[in-house]
C-alpha cells in the first residue's frame, strides 16, 4: 500500500517519524521508533521526543512546530548558553510500518529554545518563513555594508586565519598562545571556530580572547581556528585586508547636514 492509502486508513496506520537536525556539516538524527532506522545512508537513533501538531494555516507564523527533547540531549546543549552561530535546520520524514516509502513531512529551522525542568522545547518555524527575510539591505552609509568574508566582501578566510590550541578556559574567557602572534585587537569582531561550534570574538589582547558567549563543549587542549575581525571602516579595509576594491561603504558622505544651520535671512 502507498503512504497516502495507509495514512488515510482507519486502523492500518502505524507511523514512524525521523527527525534530522543539521547545522553546517554537523547533524543529529533521531527517530520515534523503538529501533534504529536507516534512511539515505544515515542511521536514526531512537530518542524520547515529542512534537506539537502540524498546522496548515494561512498565516505563516501560525505554522510553527515545537519539539521537546531531554535537557541533556547533545542538540539541546547547543542552545544552553546562547543561540548557536548559524541556522539549525529541521527535516521530518514519515512513513508507516506497512509501507517502506518515506515522505518529507515537514521542513524548517529552530528559531528558539526554552529549558524547563528536565526538557528543552525547540521552537521551530517552517521553511516558508524565509520569504519574510529582508531582501535588499544595502544602505547609503559610511561603513562597509558587506558581511565579512562573504562573496560581496571578497576577503579570503584562509589568508586571515590563525590556528592554535586552547591552553586555559573559563566562561567566555580563554587563552590561545597563537593569538599573541597578531597585534592586539586583530581578532576583535572576528570568529573562533572549533569542532563544537562557532563564537564571535568580542575582545583580543595578547593571547587572551573574550567570546560573545560560552561555547559549550570546548575544552583545554582543543584545536581552534581564529579569524581576523573587521570594524567595517575604510582604513581597516585597506590596512588589514588590502581590499578597497570591494569596500561597500560611502566614506565621503558630507558630514554637515545642508538642511540645518542659520537662516540666510
Amino acid at each position: 500500500m502507498s503512504y497516502t492509502t495507509v495514512e488515510q486508513s482507519v486502523a492500518d496506520g502505524s507511523p514512524i517519524e525521523l527527525y534530522r537536525f543539521a547545522q553546517g556539516t554537523r547533524h543529529w538524527c533521531y527517530t520515534s521508533s523503538q529501533l534504529p532506522v536507516d534512511h539515505l545512508s544515515e542511521t536514526y537513533a531512537p530518542r524520547t521526543l515529542t512534537r506539537g501538531a502540524i498546522e496548515q494555516a494561512n498565516e505563516i507564523h501560525r505554522n510553527g512546530l515545537e519539539i521537546t527533547l531531554p535537557r541533556d540531549d547533545p542538540l539541546g546543549t547547543l542552545f544552553l548558553a546562547a543561540p548557536p552561530e548559524g541556522i539549525v535546520s529541521v527535516t521530518i520524514y514519515r512513513r508507516h510500518r506497512a509501507d517502506p516509502e518515506f515522505i518529507t513531512y515537514w521542513k524548517g529551522r529552530v528559531s528558539a529554545a526554552r529549558f524547563s525542568g528536565a526538557t528543552v522545547q525547540l521552537k521551530c518555524e517552517p521553511i516558508a518563513t524565509s520569504l519574510k527575510r529582508v531582501g535588499l539591505r544595502a544602505r547609503y552609509q559610511l561603513l562597509c555594508r558587506h558581511v565579512l568574508y562573504s562573496p560581496s566582501c571578497g576577503a579570503l578566510r584562509e589568508r586571515f586565519r590563525v590556528d592554535g590550541i586552547v591552553s586555559s578556559l573559563g566562561g567566555t574567557q580563554l587563552t590561545v598562545a597563537a593569538a599573541a602572534t597578531a597585534a592586539d585587537g586583530y581578532f576583535t569582531a572576528g570568529m573562533l571556530s572549533a569542532g563544537v561550534g562557532l563564537r564571535m570574538i568580542t575582545a583580543h589582547s595578547g593571547s587572551s580572547l573574550t567570546l560573545a558567549a560560552p561555547l559549550i563543549g570546548l575544552a583545554v587542549g582543543d584545536a581552534v581556528s581564529l579569524l581576523a575581525g573587521c570594524d567595517h571602516s575604510l582604513g581597516q579595509c585597506a590596512s588589514r585586508f588590502d581590499n578597497l576594491d570591494q569596500f561597500g561603504g560611502f566614506p565621503f558622505i558630507p558630514v554637515k547636514n545642508p538642511f540645518t544651520g542659520d537662516a540666510i535671512v
